[in-house]
């Protein structure tokens, strides 16, 4: 078997993997849902969650894609996880700040795709509880979406805290729906069973929620394939050596 072949048989066991074989991520799901909400698609007529965590404690992560919006839509490569991200989320609001000023900005030495100057976006993971399969799911928003859904967090849980000082929305029922002119997504309180939001008091900060893995981190030689088929907007010498890339003792995060 050659080693087109073998990369092939590689990138089958891993989408495998994902769909619950073996106890992957999507485990325990009905097949043909994973634990990424379909936000074109579950959003569009908005949908009620439990949600699991502060904004400050969400996940977040950076990937590289690049292409043409309108008319071809073309991508210049495939989009992947930018390797200069954090592995898990936040544990506070301080955490947060610390671990955003630590990877905002491209990494050459620690990410192939920094050094080969790919664009990076940022994007954020909202943990929620699914009444639906009754179990974790994430809503994994570009920047400027989950700008606007912190947005609304605030909104909500300030006006209650008017009536209820110690309000949290963390915990509470929220329906998530497409804005109306379909451009991004708004969030506002929503109605659940007391039952549901019990239920779902189990996943707050559950570490069954694996961020590292929902990211799909790339091994270097995926990253140098991705790398080597783009069409444009990459520096394709940084594949010529065929060296990995060296890591500084500054660039760890120990």
């Amino acid at each position: 078997m050659g080693i087109r072949e073998k990369l092939k048989e590689r990138e089958e066991a891993r989408d495998k993997a994902a769909q619950g074989a073996g106890g992957g991520i999507n485990a325990g799901l009905p097949e043909g849902v994973t634990r990424y909400v379909k936000l074109g698609q579950e959003l569009t007529g908005g949908k009620t969650y439990v949600l699991l965590a502060p904004y400050g404690q969400w996940y977040f992560y950076y990937t590289h894609e690049d292409g043409d919006k309108y008319p071809s839509r073309e991508t210049y490569y495939r989009k992947h996880t930018c390797t200069h991200s954090p592995k898990v989320a936040p544990a506070n609001d301080d955490e947060s700040g610390t671990l955003f000023d630590q990877y905002a900005k491209s990494n050459a030495n620690v990410c192939l795709s920094c050094k080969a100057k790919a664009k990076r976006k940022l994007y954020f993971m909202v943990p929620v509880y699914d009444p639906e399969y009754k179990t974790w799911r994430v809503l994994d928003l570009k920047e400027f979406h989950a700008k606007n859904i912190m947005d609304d967090f605030d909104k909500i849980q300030l006006t209650a805290q008017k009536f209820k000082p110690d309000y949290t929305l963390v915990g509470d029922a929220v329906t998530i729906a497409k804005t109306s002119d379909g451009k991004s997504y708004s969030m506002e309180s929503g109605n659940l069973d007391g039952t549901v939001i019990e239920a779902a008091r189990a996943f707050t900060g559950s570490a069954e929620i694996k961020y590292e893995e929902l990211a799909n981190f790339r091994t270097e030689d995926d990253i140098r394939e991705i790398l080597g088929k783009a069409t444009k907007n990459v520096d394709k010498t940084v594949l010529e050596d065929g060296v990995p890339i060296t890591v500084s003792d500054e660039d760890l995060p120990f």
